[in-house]
């Protein structure tokens, strides 16, 4: 059991510091290349906090952990909005950008409404039909984030003049093809690590491997965006920190999901329609908090956290 939880800790810390590396690499070759931080941080930031659950749950599909797979993915959105965003709030008072709450949200809401819907038609499973309607779904997520970004040149310009940036990164191309090597390899090592450990201290202790992949897992690989959210709670940019949610939460469904269900099929342990109808629930309270006010503070804040603390009992009970 020692050994286990050692597995689990050295393993998180590779997906920690891997996705770190790979988030620092990819804003270098952004700036590189020009590509604006507004269009980077909904996209290449949001793809590398959501590196750890991609690496986890096709580490787990292939050693036939579905389970771990697919709970990673439904509790670590739970926990992006519930739990982080909540901290978030807690810490320090937000304004949510508009578009946020009219478009992106919104996607977020529908993607996680056909996730519920494939399961309860799936018999709580994925095939490789869902996966491929997934990755159909990313194509038209990366062309909205895409012609927004185009368009918003004014407010590219101001957060570069705020920031006292330039556009061209002072980061060697060597630097960053290092950076984002070894963020990858670090991620696939970590995730196979922490897979092996969690899916035999769960065996040890009786539980589901859902249950340890709702929980601890999507915790654990929820830690970058966990990071992130604070610290751009602190320093007051808010476009990082719901950006960085809302695009990990979808990057989560379309991408980690979408690509494991393509590869192998996706058939949990125990019947997960209960997490996913949370799941949406969780999004659409959200929304409903902040679509005639978009300030949100520390008790919306406290609420989220709750619920996220409700989500947890409720699954201990069930197991």
């Amino acid at each position: 059991m020692i050994l286990d939880l050692v597995l689990i800790a050295a393993g998180m810390f590779l997906l920690i510091k891997g996705a770190d590396y790979l988030i620092e690499g990819s804003v270098g070759f952004s700036r590189k290349i020009g590509v604006s931080e507004l269009f980077t941080g909904l996209t290449l930031v949001a793809f590398g906090t959501s590196a750890p659950e991609l690496f986890v749950s096709i580490s787990a599909a292939l050693n036939g952990s579905s389970g771990i797979a697919l709970g990673n993915v439904v509790g670590s959105n739970i926990t992006n909005i519930s739990l982080i965003l909540g901290l978030s709030l807690i810490v320090k008072k937000t304004t949510i950008p508009r578009s946020t709450l009219l478009y992106e949200t919104p996607f977020v809401i529908l993607i996680s409404s056909t996730l519920l819907f494939m399961l309860l038609d799936g018999n709580n499973s994925l095939t490789k039909y869902d996966g491929l309607i997934l990755l159909t779904y990313l194509i038209i997520f990366i062309a909205y984030m895409y012609n927004m970004a185009k368009n918003d040149k004014h407010i590219q310009e101001q957060l570069f003049e705020e920031l006292n940036e330039t556009k061209v990164s002072d980061m060697s191309w060597n630097k960053i093809l290092f950076l984002v090597l070894l963020g990858i390899v670090m991620l696939a090592i970590g995730g196979e690590i922490t897979v092996r450990g969690a899916s035999h201290f769960a065996k040890i202790l009786g539980l589901t491997e859902t249950l340890i992949g709702v929980t601890i897992i999507a915790v654990g690989t929820s830690l970058p965006e966990l990071v992130t959210s604070i610290i751009a709670a602190k320093k007051g940019t808010n476009d990082i920190l719901i950006g960085n949610l809302i695009g990990s939460n979808a990057f989560n469904i379309l991408v980690v999901l979408g690509i494991t269900a393509s590869i192998h099929p996706i058939v949990p342990d125990r019947n997960i329609t209960f997490d996913a109808i949370y799941m949406v629930g969780v999004v659409l309270l959200t929304e409903i908090f902040l679509i005639r006010k978009r300030e949100a503070g520390f008790w919306k804040g406290i609420i989220l956290f709750l619920t996220y603390v409700i989500y947890v009992i409720i699954n201990i009970r069930l197991g």
